[in-house]
């Protein structure tokens, strides 16, 4: 540690030391404000990026009850209609293994017997609609 008294000389004038103390002190003054402002902004990206996945989610949990679960089912297994008309069971690997733009594509066009929604759900309501059956039908690993 240093000591402001072994810095000077005996006749109390400045001496090379405390203008090496001065400029360690403003270096370290420096890092310690630098290393604070990046850890409030990575705080406040990181707090950000947190909570925004669950008000996705609840947007894509009620946009896939409302459109989805009448054919796909509540828990993604499919309903007897959607048995009926082939809707792939969500936690399948057909589904899972699928991008998300795959996904979407899909969602917006239609497949086979599943109609089209991109007349229906805007783009952040398919996205979130990707990003639930991700998170609730997703294999847990």
């Amino acid at each position: 540690m240093f000591h402001h008294d072994k810095c000077t000389s005996s006749d109390n004038s400045s001496s090379i030391g405390d203008t090496s103390f001065q400029r360690a002190v403003r270096r370290c003054s420096s890092a310690i404000i630098l290393g604070a402002l990046v850890a409030v902004v990575a705080l406040a990206f990181v707090s950000r990026a947190g909570a925004r996945p669950a008000a996705d989610n609840a947007a894509g949990e009620q946009a896939f009850k409302t459109n989805c679960a009448v054919c796909h089912g509540a828990d993604g297994t499919g309903t007897p209609t959607g048995k009926a008309l082939k809707a792939p069971d969500m936690h399948s690997d057909v589904v899972q293994k699928m991008t998300d733009q795959q996904i979407a594509d899909q969602i917006m066009n239609g497949k086979n017997n599943m109609p089209p929604f991109k007349n229906t759900l805007n783009k952040d309501q398919i996205q979130s609609l990707v990003a639930y059956v991700r998170s609730a039908f997703g294999k847990k690993k």
